[in-house]
């Protein structure tokens, strides 16, 4: 009952001076909603990133034909050839080579409807698990024997292009070359990845090479781009020196000092190096929703010492009839933590209000319903905000009470 009652004191001093309680929680409000807001932003982002990087296969190496830069003689152009990707899929640890040569950006049209789109030359095994087709079918090998003129296209190329929802079949002019339109993705949400949501059509890859990227014979790039799929993807590092020695034997370079004509991208490296820059920029929101909340708390400290002030004779004549030192210590440590934590359920209000603005925005207004879905208020940055608050109080109220407690009878009683 003695807690009970140092409570309901300590309440009924913070009712009888509204205001002045207001104002005090109000910088621990604006602190703890700077603080669960920034670190909850933060969480939601290393989520999506997260999310986005596995649906791009993270668990794969991607060569590229490009230089390296890695040598003191710089390589002049990328080399990658069918031979190189078959030499590949021979190593021990490797399951699959998925090879395409990705072109340019291109003009599209459909009638009187244009777009743009990024032209890939694929194979039939480009048609992952985690990509779908909404109509129609992908390419195939006969296709590709034929260097048929066929395209798979995005949704949003679809719609575009097409609007009154029929596009197989229809003619594609791509280039200035006719192009059957005879598959369409699913759009984004239903599996193909979305992280870059830039547009792209599908051909043959005889096709791009031979009628629609011609140049390409000469650049000594048969493919520019392949994602190769390791059986234990524990050993990736491994694998990538193999494949560098491999490709290095096969290209004759024999130096250190030579530049590759190849080069990786390690996804899930990036999605490492990615995560981290998330998590120190969160670490370092962090730290200025805490600087407002250190202000929130000086506050405190400051209305608290005018309470000890202005109640000095109450605190005298609290002693006089029996009260002691740690009563005392304990009435205005316990005021002092119920202002910081009123404060901090109302920044943890707002921040949830906050939060749920943020969601809907991301949806209507930027058009992003999968990163809506990962904007959330993070329990933990609750409960750290909740403990912060109810330390800040603490400390706060901590000189202030130990001031009070010193007071004497006599000396209390005999201010005015």
């Amino acid at each position: 009952m003695y807690i009970f009652e140092l409570i309901s004191i300590a309440l009924s001093s913070l009712a009888a001076n509204r205001l002045r309680a207001f104002l005090a929680t109000l910088g621990i409000m604006i602190g703890i909603t700077a603080v669960s807001t920034l670190l909850s932003v933060g969480q939601s982002f290393q989520s999506y990133v997260q999310q986005q990087f596995a649906s791009l296969e993270a668990d794969a190496l991607s060569l590229q034909a490009q230089p390296d830069y890695s040598g003191e003689q710089r390589a002049q152009a990328g080399r990658l050839s069918e031979a190189d990707l078959t030499a590949i899929a021979d190593l021990p640890n490797v399951r699959e080579v998925v090879g395409r040569y990705v072109g340019d950006y291109t003009s599209l049209s459909a009638g009187p409807n244009n777009s743009y789109a990024q032209v890939i030359g694929a194979r039939p095994n480009q048609l992952r698990p985690g990509s779908t087709l909404a109509l129609g079918r992908y390419i195939t090998d006969a296709d590709i024997a034929e260097r048929a003129r066929v395209v798979v296209i995005d949704w949003d190329t679809a719609l575009s292009l097409y609007p009154d929802g029929r596009p197989l079949g229809r003619e594609l002019i791509l280039s200035n070359m006719s192009f059957r339109v005879v598959g369409v993705f699913a759009p984004p949400e239903a599996g193909r990845s979305p992280f870059g949501s830039s547009q792209s059509v599908d051909v043959p890859i005889s096709t791009a090479r031979d009628r629609l990227f011609p140049a390409s014979a000469f650049s000594g790039a048969e493919v520019n781009d392949a994602t190769i799929y390791l059986r234990d993807v524990r050993q990736m590092s491994a694998s990538q020196q193999a494949i560098t020695a491999l490709l290095q034997s096969r290209h004759k370079i024999t130096s250190p000092d030579q530049g590759n004509d190849f080069s990786f991208q390690n996804l899930r490296e990036d999605a490492k190096t990615y995560t981290d820059i998330l998590g120190v920029i969160t670490a370092f929101l962090g730290v200025i929703g805490g600087i407002a909340l250190l202000v929130g708390g000086i506050g405190i400290t400051n209305i608290m010492l005018v309470s000890v002030t202005e109640r000095t004779r109450e605190i005298g004549l609290r002693k006089a009839v029996g009260a002691r030192r740690r009563d005392i210590l304990m009435q205005f440590l316990i005021e002092a933590v119920a202002l910081s934590l009123l404060g901090g359920v109302g920044g943890i209000m707002l921040t949830s209000v906050l939060i749920e603005s943020g969601a809907i925005v991301a949806q209507t207004l930027l058009g992003q319903p999968d990163l809506a879905r990962f904007i959330n208020l993070d329990l933990s940055a609750v409960l750290l905000a909740l403990f912060f608050s109810s330390a800040v109080g603490l400390i706060a109220g901590s000189y202030p009470a130990f001031r009070a407690s010193r007071l004497t009878p006599i000396n209390a009683l005999r201010i005015d």
